[in-house]
């Protein structure tokens, strides 16, 4: 007999839809998926495709992004180790209401809509944390909503760096390293700016020694001045 955790991805342990289940159970539930090795710059599924396939993030990071009616693109979320996606699409015979693309190489587990309904029924916790989720979701689609109609650009590019910081930054000793591909023209489209707009802020922000940019990777010197700037504190 396999060691316990022996064919588990690390990540699958940190899947918040697994809260509550037991190592042997989660490892059942495991077995149910394919692993997915996906280059950069790939789509997990289009906006409006049919939801046929649910994916656990294991490695990388995915964008999740949404095309305006005048064609602009808007980044919702950027995922990074242990999200789910596609799950709550894949619920009802729905389509998916956004694209998810990878940013670097991924990692991905899947398995089919029909085979992730099989496994609610038979871990009903799995369902009580997926409305959780479902419920973070919303809350988080709110407060964007909010941000972008009453807050200033300058604060809004500085909590979508924070946030970034917190779920995917590694800590080193210059301060929090944002390794991924993460262009300007993504944090334009996540904080509803133009690239312009983006560059002149974080320019400012590295001459005042808040951060570093680099080729693909961000060093945020001070995050709770960073912090400061989103909540409009004084530094």
């Amino acid at each position: 007999m396999p060691k316990e955790h022996d064919r588990l991805h690390p990540a699958f342990l940190q899947v918040n839809i697994f809260e509550g289940l037991s190592s042997s159970e989660i490892e059942d539930v495991s077995s149910h998926f394919q692993l997915k090795a996906l280059d950069d710059n790939t789509f997990l599924f289009h906006e409006d495709e049919k939801a046929v396939t649910f994916y656990l993030l294991l490695e990388g990071q995915v964008k999740i992004q949404q095309t305006t009616a005048e064609g602009f693109e808007v980044i919702l979320h950027i995922l990074g180790p242990g999200n789910i996606i596609g799950a709550l699409p894949t619920l009802g015979e729905g389509t998916y209401p956004a694209s998810a693309l990878t940013l670097g190489k991924v990692l991905v587990a899947l398995t089919h809509a029909e085979v992730f309904h099989d496994i609610l029924q038979q871990y009903p916790r799995m369902t009580t944390n997926l409305l959780l989720f479902a419920t973070r979701v919303v809350q988080t689609s709110h407060r964007k909503i909010r941000e972008l109609a009453t807050e200033r650009v300058e604060r809004r590019i500085a909590r979508a760096l924070s946030r970034l910081a917190s779920q995917l930054g590694r800590q080193i000793e210059q301060g929090i390293l944002l390794d991924f591909p993460l262009s300007r023209q993504d944090l334009a489209e996540m904080t509803g700016t133009t690239v312009f707009t983006v560059s002149r802020t974080l320019k400012e922000w590295e001459r005042r020694g808040v951060l570093q940019l680099g080729r693909e990777r961000i060093v945020i010197h001070s995050p709770h001045e960073l912090i400061a700037i989103g909540e409009d504190l004084p530094s």
